[in-house]
């Protein structure tokens, strides 16, 4: 992966800068994010409303509505964003990651935790860093998580690379009201 940019390359779009036909794509994410403001993320995504229609629905689904826990949900965001660099992501979610996980999260440690949370972990820093996938690892997935389980998790996983390129290419600061942490060593 690219490293970070030093700055931000793009600016945020504005709700004003959307056809009045596409506002719905703006309130639509704030709305689902259940935030009172546009993250920088998706407000530069915003400069091709089409985009951040279409990456956002998929957000929604992986974050809301996969078979996928919330714990597990905010591991995986974790992990991904820090075996892809995406310092983003990584400020804006590990506060959510449970507590007695928040310092392991992203490393062999947190791969050792029982299933279905390891193995799941451990598949997303193999994925996210372009290494091979036993099959063993899939086929234990699989029975611990289900199918529609073992899917959600990889199209998280894809997600959250999607993203990382996005935020790294672009250089997409973190907002000053989130707490800056840095990954896990």
């Amino acid at each position: 992966m690219t490293s970070y940019a030093a700055a931000q390359r793009l600016p945020r779009a504005d709700r004003s800068d959307f056809a009045p036909a596409q506002t719905e794509i703006w309130d639509h994410v704030v709305e689902t994010r259940r935030l009172d403001f546009m993250p920088n993320m998706f407000a530069v995504m915003g400069q091709s409303p089409e985009a951040l229609r279409a990456v956002a629905a998929v957000g929604e689904h992986v974050r809301w509505h996969s078979a996928l826990d919330n714990d597990l949900r905010e591991m995986v965001i974790c992990t991904v964003a820090q075996a892809v660099g995406n310092v983003y992501e990584w400020d804006h979610h590990i506060h959510k990651v449970p507590e007695r996980l928040r310092g392991i999260v992203g490393t062999a440690a947190a791969e050792a935790e029982p299933a279905p949370v390891g193995p799941a972990l451990r598949l997303c820093r193999l994925v996210a860093s372009g290494e091979d996938v036993e099959d063993a690892l899939v086929a234990g997935l699989r029975e611990s998580l289900g199918d529609a389980g073992l899917v959600d998790l990889v199209v998280m996983i894809g997600y959250y690379q999607l993203l990382g390129s996005f935020c790294a290419v672009l250089g997409i600061e973190v907002e000053a009201s989130v707490a800056r942490v840095p990954f896990n060593g």
